[in-house]
């Protein structure tokens, strides 16, 4: 695809301000993704390869948490904030890895 072909779909397809037009605008990019399965998966594998799915995150958020309550080791408001900022499933995992055997929180979020 030319990038001026590019520039005018995301001229007349691109986010709107006007709800009702909004809606449209979602409505044919769910058309179009129900018309290509193909690309459909794309993007979902796309998602899960970046973890970027809000719901695990979510999830990895608080197993770390759980565990970290389980194993008594109390989150300061900052270690709380680093957790919910962190968007990086790899990492979330890792932390709770290390939560499991740490013996104190900074050790387990490293």
């Amino acid at each position: 695809m030319s990038a001026t072909t590019r520039e005018e779909l995301l001229w007349r397809f691109g986010k709107a301000e006007d709800p009702e037009v909004e809606a449209r605008r979602q409505r044919i990019l769910e058309v179009l993704l129900e018309a290509s399965p193909q690309v459909q998966e794309r993007l979902i594998e796309k998602g899960i390869e970046k973890g970027i799915g809000k719901g695990r995150l979510a999830e990895a958020r608080a197993a770390l948490r759980r565990v970290l309550a389980r194993r008594q080791l109390v989150l300061s408001p900052l270690d709380d904030a680093r957790i919910e900022a962190c968007v990086e499933l790899a990492t979330l995992e890792r932390w709770h890895d290390q939560a499991i055997t740490a013996s104190n929180v900074s050790e387990a979020l490293q």
